[in-house]
């Protein structure tokens, strides 16, 4: 099936947090990607593993902190980035990034009336 006829999946709520300070950057051909770097603990590290592995191929919905704008993307594979810069309850620091960013009117098309 294309990427195009697959739902798109939205972001946890419960993980909405995690997204703050993600860095929205247009490349020189205008796609837009998005990345972020955090420490986790290793609860969130599963559940962020397991998410993207049930969302690889799949197009994730991204409502920003405002809740009146998202964005729909592609995520990419967690990177592992070493060390927490935070050790304290954090097992660990990750890269959680997404390409092929573009606006989306939070509205699911399969639910519209």
């Amino acid at each position: 099936m294309p990427l195009s006829q697959n739902p798109v999946v939205e972001w946890p709520t419960e993980g909405r947090h995690l997204l703050q300070g993600l860095q929205i950057t247009t490349g020189p051909n205008g796609t837009r990607f998005g990345h972020l770097d955090l420490d986790v603990d290793a609860e969130t590290l599963f559940l962020l593993n397991d998410f993207e592995a049930r969302v690889r191929h799949r197009q994730v919905r991204l409502r920003l902190a405002d809740d009146a704008a998202c964005l729909v993307g592609e995520m990419n594979v967690l990177v592992g980035l070493g060390a927490a810069a935070d050790a304290t309850g954090h097992i660990g620091r990750i890269r959680i990034s997404f390409h092929d960013l573009r606006d989306d009117s939070c509205v699911d098309p399969v639910s519209q009336g």
